[in-house]
């Protein structure tokens, strides 16, 4: 029986506990959401997930792109062929709405999706995020994780979110562009020692895309203290990084459309900021001069000091 592992065992270079890794700050300086901005003219990269009817080509001359306000000059817009790299990232906590086999059965859904050159990551949260299955393109591997899933104690998903998020930071170094992290959840975080907004912040800086497949709010829409409610903590993810909330009673139809957006849809942006000041937070806008195109990209770039 393979053993699973906490998170802290993927840590390159570094031997570390599950809960060390949950707290881990992210490092000083740029990232691939914006390398250089402010400094000179450098150049800012966004993913872009453009829906299009079939057979329509999605090119720069169709949408206008806002930083902070200010209308910005695309350098380079093309669509990205490549495989992806995605964790799928599900609560495992006791009380999650969502039986056991239906639980199950969604997972692997999600995995049959998956291309020759896609890869993908299976992690378990509770109080701590656990390693079902390494990053691998291993269909028969992906396909036994959702036998691993013991559901336990409470999610602790702002936690789980920063680890993922420095597992994929790593798969930036090996050139890999298109990361994704699928969702299964409620929203509901109990006692992260991470801050929501530091969990949103790891993924925008991060490039990576966040899919939330919204299963049934276990706390009936009840206020949180100092963090938003699990509805709007999915929205706010989602809306953030650039991706998408998706139903977790309709799993087939929300397992075509993250295939799709990965293996069709997903651009590249390359622009040079101009006009904005990149110690702020700054708002991005990316409006589509046609009504049969849909565009998205992340809602903020985070700003240069936190």
């Amino acid at each position: 029986m393979r053993v699973r592992r906490p998170f802290a065992s993927r840590l390159i270079g570094s031997v570390l506990t599950t809960s060390l890794i949950l707290c881990v700050s992210l490092p000083a300086g740029f990232s691939q959401s914006g390398k250089g901005v402010g400094s000179g003219r450098r150049t800012a990269t966004l993913n872009v997930i453009a829906r299009a009817p079939e057979g329509k080509v999605v090119t720069r001359e169709n949408f206008d792109l806002y930083d902070d306000g200010i209308p910005q000059e695309i350098e380079s817009f093309s669509r990205l062929d490549a495989g992806s790299r995605i964790v799928l990232l599900v609560d495992s906590s006791s009380n999650l709405k969502a039986e056991v086999p239906v639980l199950q059965k969604a997972m692997l859904t999600l995995i049959n999706e998956l291309y020759e050159d896609d890869q993908m990551m299976v992690v378990g949260y509770n109080e701590t995020a656990e390693i079902l299955e390494d990053m691998t393109g291993d269909l028969a591997k992906l396909q036994a994780t959702p036998n691993k899933i013991i559901r336990k104690g409470f999610p602790n998903l702002f936690d789980a979110l920063i680890a993922v998020s420095d597992a994929l930071a790593h798969q930036a170094k090996t050139g890999i562009e298109k990361r994704a992290i699928i969702l299964i959840s409620d929203g509901y975080d109990s006692e992260s020692k991470t801050k929501f907004d530091d969990a949103l912040r790891a993924l925008q800086d991060e490039n990576i895309v966040l899919y939330a497949i919204k299963t049934i709010d276990r706390t009936r829409g009840a206020l949180l203290r100092d963090k938003p409610k699990p509805p709007a903590a999915l929205e706010k993810l989602t809306v953030g990084t650039g991706g998408d909330i998706l139903s977790f009673d309709k799993i087939a139809d929300a397992a075509k459309i993250i295939s799709d957006d990965l293996r069709k849809n997903w651009y590249r942006l390359i622009y040079s900021p101009t006009g904005i000041n990149a110690i702020n937070n700054r708002r991005l806008l990316i409006i589509s001069r046609e009504k049969d195109i849909e565009l998205r990209t992340k809602g903020t770039h985070p700003g240069r000091y936190h």
